[in-house]
């Protein structure tokens, strides 16, 4: 039995076991169920279903039980699930337009980039994905990435010549780890932990959350608050069906997904301020990169990249977005 045979027996079993109200909502994930992502969609299930006087039902696949990012979105788009989130690295496949996202210090911090997602360099996303069968329902929010290494703190622009990082296996990232002189070496997520262990590689870049689920700490000496690149978490519907509601339902989904974004950003910083205090805990020394090494490598990075990302992303869209970016 092929792996794509499996996938589907599985996925039509989850599904067939599913009672039907008015309106379900199936919706899947990859992330476990202690995550922001899971808490925050567990109350737009509560929330959705009571208000609607059980008139919507909401089911929730959580940890990757229906696939991957990948694979849940081909569903959403197929209609054979109505939702699914996933990072914006992971679908620029789906959507070319998302490769905007993958610039560095685009953001100075959570808040300018909320205030933009939400609002018009949002809306050109937001449209790019309508066109590709996809409703956006909101930006979550998974924060900045940061470096864990065990060679020496990152603490200057020249202290990443020679940095052997794990990356993802993505050219144009892989394209601007070397324009700063690091040394990028694509590995799957899995393989992190083993390759820190034995010393394959010096490094790991990741949102701070993940230091501790993935055990990193314990094969790492030094926590980098780089902050280099924000991660939003793309929560998305299946546009035909988002159309197809009545107005009412359609105006209720709307209110309770808006007040579910907003609790999973909350969430998420908590999470992370709580993963700094618990990094601390576990013996790691910590340091954060100065404000001007920090442009140095942002501009170094994005300079690099730049035609990489107009030949995606078209140059009509990658200057309306900068121009947003810059107001």
């Amino acid at each position: 039995m092929t792996k794509t045979t499996v996938f589907a027996a599985g996925l039509a079993a989850l599904l067939a076991s599913s009672a039907l109200a008015d309106t379900t909502i199936r919706i899947g994930h990859a992330t476990p169920e202690s995550s922001p992502i899971h808490q925050a969609l567990s109350y737009f299930e509560e929330e959705l279903e009571k208000r609607s006087n059980g008139g919507i039902e909401v089911e929730i696949f959580p940890g990757g039980q229906i696939g991957s990012v990948k694979e849940m979105t081909d569903l959403v788009q197929s209609g054979n699930i109505t939702m699914t989130t996933g990072a914006s690295v992971h679908l620029s496949s789906a959507v070319d337009q998302l490769a905007i996202l993958d610039q560095f210090l685009l953001f100075e911090n959570e808040e300018i980039a909320r205030d933009l997602l939400d609002g018009e360099a949002g809306q050109a996303i937001s449209a790019a994905m309508e066109e590709r069968g996809l409703k956006n329902m909101g930006f979550m929010e998974l924060g900045f990435r940061s470096f864990t290494n065990s060679r020496a703190p990152l603490d200057s622009y020249e202290s990443f010549a020679g940095l052997r990082m794990r990356s993802a296996d993505n050219p144009i990232a892989i394209k601007a780890w070397r324009a700063v002189d690091a040394v990028p070496v694509p590995l799957a997520w899995g393989e992190i932990y083993s390759s820190l262990q034995q010393g394959l590689i010096d490094g790991q870049e990741s949102a701070l959350s993940s230091m501790i689920i993935e055990r990193f700490f314990e094969v790492q000496k030094y926590v980098s608050l780089t902050g280099h690149i924000y991660w939003p978490e793309l929560w998305m519907a299946d546009l035909e069906w988002y159309e197809g509601l009545s107005d009412e339902d359609r105006t209720l989904i709307d209110e309770v997904a808006r007040e579910t974004v907003l609790k999973q950003r909350e969430l998420t910083a908590a999470a992370n301020a709580a993963t700094l205090d618990e990094l601390k805990a576990a013996g790691l020394e910590v340091n954060e990169l100065p404000a001007a090494d920090k442009k140095r490598l942002g501009e170094t990075m994005n300079g690099a990249i730049e035609d990489d990302v107009r030949a995606k992303v078209g140059d009509d869209f990658y200057d309306a977005f900068m121009a947003a970016v810059s107001r």
